[in-house]
């Protein structure tokens, strides 16, 4: 909460995918018939190397006169944090095979998988659930890009929004949570 821009950081930056991206790809999903999984990294920015030093005051409790805690991975509350890890997954998705798109860095595209990045939660594309299966598998392991990683329902929830699948061949997408805190 001490650091200054230039000084201690130079880039900020939070993987958010574009809603359209979202929204197109929500819709290929219908017409496709295409399977989706969401997946949540836990502890997400710890698992990034820091790029720059990071020097942090000892706890309390645990302080030694004239010494402090030199960081070597990420922290949450780090402004450059998001960044950090944005990085460390585009580097684990993109030695699976992926390549960014240059019109959408949070967008992913692989020969058989379409990976969404919002932040911390990805969410992937497959005509085959399968393929997925291997990807989010692949994540878990081997080093030096490895996630520790919690698989979601489907769809359900990305990003605040409740997607429900109707045998209609259409998603539902309501946000019932937020509107019921606006209201309050």
């Amino acid at each position: 909460d001490q650091q200054v821009e230039g000084v201690d950081f130079f880039d900020t930056y939070a993987p958010v995918v574009a809603w359209s991206t979202v929204r197109l790809l929500l819709i290929l999903s219908v017409i496709l018939g295409l399977a989706t999984k969401q997946v949540d990294y836990t502890l997400a920015f710890v698992h990034a190397d820091l790029q720059d030093d990071v020097y942090v005051r000892m706890p309390k409790l645990f302080e030694k006169p004239g010494h402090v805690y030199k960081l070597k991975k990420s922290v949450y509350g780090l402004r450059q944090a998001p960044l950090n890890f944005f990085l460390f997954l585009k580097e684990g998705l993109e030695a699976r095979g992926f390549v960014q798109s240059e019109y959408d860095p949070c967008l992913f595209v692989s020969d058989k998988v379409i990976c969404l990045c919002y932040v911390d939660d990805c969410l992937f594309f497959a005509k085959e659930e399968a393929d997925i299966d291997e990807v989010i598998e692949s994540l878990r392991g081997p080093e030096p890009t490895k996630f520790d990683l919690n698989i979601e329902d489907d769809v359900a929830g990305f990003l605040g929004i409740l997607m429900n699948r109707r045998n209609e061949g259409f998603i539902e997408l309501t946000q019932t949570g937020l509107i019921d805190r606006i209201l309050k």
